[in-house]
């Protein structure tokens, strides 16, 4: 943190000093001139003795640290502090306005969203070459220019821009005061910025044929790991069954349910990604089908409904391990495997099920989406009515009977 003191330079030519404030900050110095001056007698071993003065001045160190607190100067040097100071708000950091956004993020829970957000910020600095964007940085060409340098992308053109504008927007709406006109972020980069759709990627649901085959893969052959119980790809296919037959779950929802989420053979949860987004806060309801039974007793958790909180350190590492331990179920089929097994990750097995319950169990979109506990279209006709979510679990069971066939 920056620290403040006051202090004089040369005398003048009358025999009286300037004081200064002097900003030490990150190993480097600064200074800013104020209007008030001292004479010889009111200095002591470099310390002004002047109560009035040292009055002013204490009031005067009390605005720039409460400045300097409210708007995050962090990672800037003692210069950019002194210009901030001195020149108006032009100069707030919108990198460090990100990364506390960020850390907003992370503590509402929503870690997999926020991670978005850095890489934007972090992709944006990369590319205007400064590692502190200020708020005054971020201009239309500026934004422009970095669009055209990604156009070749599919999600990077779209995703990092949009979360760029959000937090731009609420950095805006944070620190300007329109009721009583203060303005401090007078710039409006995104109203000329058309920001581009992501190409429309391929669809990523797997055929039956091929998820029957993953899930039919003899992996006996492999080794666990030291000091392991289970082999990479045997919990890979269990977590795969487990997503599949809840209708898609997310790892990340699998990776935080609590104990108490488990009512009556029924799974009641709210979606960890847009809990925090939504009126309903994402609330879900399904049945536990028979064929899943057997792995909520293999991952009984201490804490939480499942041990993977117990084996990994953090949903990330638990959603690239199974994909990791998915590769290695493909691996088992040498250079011989086809390519129905090539990308398969946890995605997949959300994407194959709501593919299925479309096209071949007579499932409507919307029925599909209400599953998948996406965000409903019908959001004021919804306040009228108690929802029922059985429907979920008939749809479920359907799916489950497809694949797997009637016995399970």
């Amino acid at each position: 943190m920056a620290t403040f003191r006051t202090c004089v330079q040369r005398k003048r030519s009358d025999g009286n000093y300037v004081v200064y404030i002097r900003i030490a900050h990150n190993n480097k110095i600064a200074y800013i001139k104020t209007d008030l001056l001292v004479n010889e007698k009111e200095i002591k071993k470099n310390i002004i003795t002047n109560s009035f003065v040292n009055k002013k001045c204490a009031i005067l160190i009390d605005e720039y640290i409460d400045k300097c607190n409210r708007f995050g100067v962090g990672n800037w040097t003692a210069k950019e502090i002194a210009d901030y100071l001195t020149s108006g708000d032009e100069l707030i950091s919108f990198s460090d306005y990100c990364r506390l956004f960020t850390r907003r993020m992370d503590n509402e829970d929503r870690e997999s969203t926020s991670q978005n957000y850095k890489v934007a910020i972090h992709k944006l600095e990369e590319f205007s070459g400064k590692k502190n964007l200020k708020f005054s940085d971020i201009t239309s060409n500026l934004i422009m220019s970095w669009i055209e340098s990604m156009r070749d992308t599919k999600k990077a053109k779209n995703g990092y821009p949009k979360a760029i504008k959000t937090m731009f927007q609420h950095g805006a709406d944070e620190y300007n005061d329109y009721d009583r006109d203060i303005i401090k972020i007078p710039n409006q980069p995104f109203r000329k910025v058309k920001i581009p759709k992501q190409t429309t990627p391929q669809k990523r649901a797997a055929e039956i044929k091929a998820l029957q085959k993953f899930f039919g893969t003899n992996i006996d052959n492999l080794k666990a790991p030291k000091g392991g119980w289970i082999t990479r790809a045997e919990r890979a296919k269990d977590v795969c069954m487990l997503i599949f037959c809840l209708a898609g779950i997310n790892t990340a929802d699998l990776f935080d349910l609590r104990k108490d989420a488990l009512v009556d053979n029924k799974l009641c949860y709210h979606r960890k990604k847009t809990r925090g987004r939504r009126d309903d806060e994402a609330y879900m309801e399904i049945l536990v089908p028979d064929i899943l039974k057997p792995l909520f007793f293999k991952y009984k958790g201490k804490e939480r409904l499942f041990s993977f909180c117990e084996i990994y350190a953090n949903q990330k590492n638990f959603n690239k391990c199974i994909n990791q331990g998915m590769a290695d179920i493909r691996d088992c089929y040498g250079n011989s495997h086809d390519d129905s097994l090539e990308y398969m990750t946890t995605y997949t097995m959300r994407c194959s099920w709501a593919t299925i319950a479309h096209n071949n169990c007579g499932a409507s979109t919307e029925l599909v989406a209400f599953s998948l506990n996406h965000g409903s279209t019908h959001k004021v006709t919804e306040g009228y009515i108690k929802t029922d979510y059985s429907p979920i679990s008939m749809l479920n069971q359907k799916v489950v009977e497809f694949v797997f066939g009637k016995s399970r």
